[in-house]
């Protein structure tokens, strides 16, 4: 028998659409597209490329100029190196209980593009508080410290490193907003005529960013569960996977064989070796590391920083050989790059 109620086309673009419309990290203004071009498969690779600046030279009247300068370019590269799927099912005899069969389908297509969303934005959160230049360890216990320590410190700091200021934006947890929105400087998106108000996770305007909130902010507070190796003339933790961000830099770090009070001074640019600020009491390969301190991350930036890309490479609708009932799969891949890391800033907020 026909499949009634849905075809394939159909719920790709339905999916596709939801993700657009959710992500907060993964989506605009936080992730471009600049360089999403055509995905055809999982391990595809966007490239990325650049030119050096041209050397500014004084010019002197009468005078020959130098010889014209050869640009060098580089190259970076995006990865669509994440793949995800879903599958399900819903009965006929399911079907026969509601009236109209298309919209349970409907519910269980969206709550899978749901789902796919919050894995890439998770996914790309990480990947930005990797990358990102600390601010440290942030007291966001009042309104004003989260006003005062936070949002001004970042956009300092973005302007240090002379990143568009029409362009910023800033992802904070529902606790960090929790005490933002009792400061008066803080204008909610609704105030500022914004119809959209909440879309995306879209809360308002403070220091000249566009405020979003996102409970996929990363946490500072965690436990390790892979193996540490913990080194004592080297102050450092080391892990063979990325278990660092930038936004624990600052953070106190305890297990055994770690000085009591021993904070995190620095991470590498891979994740994986946390510098401390104390050395540990021995040598030891551990399980048990604890990172506290803080709450969940605030990143903030420009859209020119981190560039994602996406696509759904094919839903299909069929009929499971030994049910009676309709099914839909689907596979999703994505990648993500943070081509400009001077544009991101992040800071773990203790509440």
């Amino acid at each position: 028998m026909a499949l009634q109620y849905f075809q394939s086309e159909v719920w790709s673009s339905s999916i596709l659409s939801a993700l657009s419309q959710s992500a907060v990290y993964a989506g605009a203004p936080c992730s471009n597209r600049d360089y999403e071009g055509d995905i055809t498969a999982e391990g595809d690779t966007v490239h990325i490329n650049s030119i050096s600046d041209p050397t500014i030279s004084t010019y002197t009247k009468d005078t020959n100029l130098s010889d014209p300068e050869a640009l060098t370019d580089a190259e970076q590269q995006l990865v669509i190196d994440q793949a995800k799927s879903f599958n399900f099912q819903i009965d006929d005899i399911d079907k026969a209980q509601i009236r109209n069969s298309g919209a349970l389908m409907t519910e269980a297509t969206q709550r899978a593009a749901w789902g796919l969303r919050d894995v890439a934005d998770k996914y790309v959160a990480n990947k930005m508080a990797l990358a990102a230049a600390s601010l440290g360890l942030v007291d966001g216990s009042t309104a004003t410290n989260v006003y005062d320590k936070l949002i001004v410190p970042a956009g300092v700091a973005l302007d240090e490193a002379n990143v568009p200021e029409e362009m910023r934006w800033m992802v904070i947890s529902p606790a960090a907003f929790g005490k933002l929105r009792l400061d008066s400087r803080f204008i909610l998106a609704s105030e500022a005529g914004n119809a959209d108000g909440l879309h995306n996770g879209l809360i308002g305007m403070a220091g000249g960013f566009r405020l979003y909130k996102s409970n996929n902010a990363p946490q500072a507070n965690r436990a390790i569960t892979t193996t540490i190796a913990v080194a004592t003339t080297a102050k450092t933790l080391t892990s063979a996977t990325q278990v660092f961000t930038q936004g624990d830099v600052g953070l106190v770090v305890a297990g055994t064989n770690i000085t009591t009070g021993t904070t995190i001074a620095s991470v590498n640019a891979a994740g994986t070796v946390a510098t401390m600020s104390a050395v540990g009491t021995s040598a030891a390969n551990q399980t048990d590391t604890v990172i506290s301190g803080g709450g969940k991350l605030a990143i903030a930036g420009s859209s020119i920083a981190n560039s994602f890309a996406q696509q759904i490479l094919e839903v299909v609708a069929y009929k499971p050989e030994k049910r009676f009932g309709d099914a839909l799969k689907g596979l999703f891949v994505y990648g993500s790059k943070v081509t400009r890391p001077t544009a991101l800033v992040v800071a773990a907020v203790k509440s």
